[in-house]
């Protein structure tokens, strides 16, 4: 039998690698998940400032309660606003949770475009839209919140979340826009409106003395981003 010299350096093939999976140490594990598709609203009519979820949202919220049913979920938080709330009720229910909700979880708020202003704006190419898109970030649009305000926002309001649960796992329910300035801040982009994010998809970070980036824009449970091709 061959013993092994302790005095001998170990290969590579005996040092245990980094890995993603497994536990959770002393940090908190975030899934950042945007809700589903909104409902179709008139621009400035009564639903235009809280759509609902489509009947599409509705069935993505639905298949994103059903691939998390068996995740380990120690709380789940949501915004205040219909679509964040009702997606997020699809996670809790399968781990008889409540739905937390905190109101600064909510998506930018965009002064003068708000109350459905903003999509009319994007929808018809509006020229004063397409200059302010161009610079990646939240500021110019009148009477709106900051850019850097919105980053604090909704990053201050994430850290508390993970501070709470240091060592599990949550759910957090929010907004396309909230998403992108979360991982703007941790990541300290110039740019806010950085990536595409799809509704219901899973953003996951571990959050300790920092943030880690694990998973982005994960929306396996409505199609695979890798092989279905549009």
């Amino acid at each position: 039998m061959t013993t092994a010299d302790p005095n001998r350096e170990p290969d590579s093939t005996a040092v245990a690698q980094p890995t993603l999976h497994g536990g959770l140490n002393d940090g908190c594990r975030v899934l950042l998940i945007r809700h589903g598709r909104s409902a179709d609203v008139v621009p400035g009519s009564p639903e235009s400032s809280d759509p609902p979820l489509h009947a599409e949202g509705e069935r993505q919220a639905l298949a994103l309660g059903l691939r998390l049913k068996d995740a380990r979920i120690d709380a789940v938080y949501s915004s205040h606003l219909k679509r964040a709330h009702d997606t997020a009720w699809q996670v809790a229910l399968h781990h008889g949770l409540d739905v937390v909700v905190h109101e600064d979880l909510e998506e930018i708020r965009l002064g003068d475009w708000a109350n459905g202003e903003f999509r009319r704006r994007a929808a018809s190419k509006d020229g004063e839209f397409l200059r302010w898109a161009a610079t990646g970030r939240w500021d110019g649009i009148p009477n709106a919140e900051s850019d850097d305000e919105f980053r604090q926002r909704i990053a201050g309001r994430v850290a508390r979340l993970a501070d709470r649960h240091a060592g599990g796992c949550i759910a957090v329910v929010c907004h396309g826009g909230a998403i992108n300035a979360y991982l703007a801040h941790a990541l300290g982009t110039h740019r806010s409106l950085w990536m595409m994010v799809e509704n219901t998809s899973i953003t996951t970070v571990r959050v300790d003395d920092g943030v880690t980036l694990l998973t982005l824009n994960d929306c396996h449970h409505i199609y695979d981003l890798v092989t279905e091709l549009r």
